[in-house]
């Protein structure tokens, strides 16, 4: 599975695995603490491969960023998702929605066009959606790269930071980034109850 050959073998596979249902969405959902009310989830890429099984998205989502080819797999989970969301909101209590944004498909300039045409296909509010910038997204130093960013907000669609304090997610990042929301990543979070320096952080 860490072959080169092995990867180039996922991309040539990917276009037909998502086109014959083999990539699939996975919802992890969002709990309010404060109502215990499942108030939203966020929208997961898996693959089963009919003959190797279930591929860590690790390896082919980081596959698809190296080689140009994760902007196909963006858009389906964009569809899949919000399609979801939107017939959960026609049903019940107001449901949100959160995707992943591979820092690569910031470099599309029609993005957000392309995103709030798939809101009006399947008519789920822009507040609804929440798109998760991927730490790994660098800054231009003019802030050219952040107009896809902007007008996405400027839709009404919430934008978070993922993984926040570690790599690339400095404070001029924080600063930088029209995002309402961060999520902090697990690494100082996880020994919260035990480590005083953590949970000072």
């Amino acid at each position: 599975f860490k072959d080169e050959s092995w990867r180039l073998s996922l991309l040539a596979q990917l276009d037909d695995a998502i086109d014959n249902g083999e990539v699939w969405v996975a919802f992890q959902p969002q709990l309010d603490l404060a109502t215990g009310r499942i108030r939203g989830a966020e929208a997961l890429a898996r693959w089963t491969h009919p003959e190797k099984g279930p591929i860590t998205p690790h390896e082919f989502i980081s596959a698809a960023e190296t080689h140009g080819r994760i902007d196909r797999l963006t858009l389906f989970m964009l569809d899949r998702a919000i399609a979801a969301a939107a017939e959960i909101n026609k049903r019940g209590p107001a449901f949100d929605i959160a995707v992943n944004l591979s820092a690569k498909t910031l470099a599309r300039r029609s993005l957000p066009g392309e995103v709030r045409a798939i809101l009006a296909k399947h008519k789920l509010d822009p507040a609804r959606l929440t798109l998760v910038l991927t730490e790994t997204a660098a800054l231009a130093g003019d802030g050219s790269d952040l107009d896809p960013l902007h007008r996405l907000r400027d839709l009404g669609i919430k934008l978070s930071i993922d993984d926040y304090g570690t790599g690339l997610s400095t404070l001029e990042y924080l600063r930088k980034v029209p995002a309402q929301e961060i999520k902090i990543d697990q690494s100082f979070v996880k020994s919260l109850g035990v480590n005083c320096s953590d949970l000072i952080m």
